[in-house]
């Protein structure tokens, strides 16, 4: 069995949750689920999935603190 594995901004880093068995979109936040119900939410949005070598590349979004 090959499960996703999740990477924020490009493929080279190291993935931000592996084993992945559920993606949730919802609207500005993505929420990741692991085969043993392990869950991760992601400020941003899915660029591209790469179902070929269960790949996910998130564009994590940063929230401005407000300060200038």
């Amino acid at each position: 069995m090959c499960l996703a594995k999740a990477y924020l901004n490009k493929w080279g880093d190291e993935p931000v949750l592996q084993d992945i068995a559920h993606m949730r979109l919802h609207g500005e936040r993505v929420e990741l689920e692991t085969l043993l119900g392990e869950e991760k939410v992601i400020p941003g949005r899915v660029v591209e999935v790469d179902f070929a070598t269960s790949r996910i590349l998130l564009d994590e979004h940063r929230e401005a603190d407000g300060s200038s």
